[in-house]
């Protein structure tokens, strides 16, 4: 599990809520009493569902959007008596659970009901992970800080994203051939579409690259995860969704 979770009240603004999943890089908030007794569950997908302005889990609500959904509470939209377990039960139960009633986190309590961490979906396919590398390997899998695992993934992705774009390009240019050769309008409309498609992919991709570039550089330079305007971390979550980003939320 991950332990003293990020939390919500039942009587906050579910805006406000939503702004500090995405300043954390969360999807999941516990909500608790004023003796951290969990009393619900707020997700990112619980927020989507009840507004109708169109929840992103990594933008804040528009000003015109927060006028109108502002009345919203926690204790509006959240999941009332969630399932909850114990530090002490085993994975396999929270799996179980898990599936049987689609949840993507299950808050961990003490006996009194108190929180005392959050076990996510992510945490389990973590562990399974561990679990199989251990029973191949016969050692247990050495685990990265966030911020390094993302950088295996973003180096991994740039070749990926570079490969691409060279297959792009080498399609470009066969279509280009195709071009000159004579052909009815049929074939010139079916052409036309697919080089339109083709275009928006790879302007897609080129600016995908462009970050993942500025991420790399500003790994090797000492300065990927951190604001350049507060010097505070910026969340794992932000930082995969923008590789460039060089500003936290609160600053941006």
């Amino acid at each position: 599990m991950s332990e003293d979770p990020v939390t919500a009240s039942a009587e906050e603004s579910a805006l406000e809520a939503h702004e500090r999943m995405i300043r954390h890089g969360i999807r999941h908030l516990p909500i608790v009493d004023g003796e951290r007794r969990v009393i619900g569950v707020l997700t990112v997908d619980d927020l989507r569902a009840a507004l109708p302005v169109g929840v992103d889990p990594r933008a804040p609500v528009g000003e015109k959007a927060r006028a109108t959904e502002a009345g919203w509470t926690v204790g509006d939209l959240m999941t009332h008596a969630p399932q909850t377990l114990g530090p002490a039960d085993a994975l396999q139960l929270a799996a179980e659970r898990m599936a049987e009633h689609r949840i993507g986190c299950i808050p961990i309590v003490d006996g009194a009901g108190r929180l005392a961490g959050i076990l996510s979906e992510t945490d389990v396919l973590r562990a399974l992970a561990t679990h199989l590398w251990t029973e191949r390997l016969g050692a247990p899998r050495p685990q990265l800080p966030p911020e390094r695992a993302l950088l295996h993934e973003l180096r991994r992705e740039r070749d990926a994203v570079a490969k691409d774009l060279s297959q792009l390009s080498a399609r470009d240019r066969q279509r280009t051939e195709q071009r000159r050769e004579p052909g009815d309008l049929a074939d010139v409309a079916a052409l036309r579409s697919d080089e339109q498609m083709s275009e928006a992919l790879e302007a897609a991709r080129t600016r995908r690259l462009s970050a993942l570039d500025r991420a790399l550089d500003r790994a090797a330079r000492g300065r990927f995860g951190f604001c350049d305007r507060c010097g505070g971390r910026i969340p794992v979550a932000r930082l995969r969704a923008l590789p460039g980003a060089t500003t936290c939320l609160r600053c941006m």
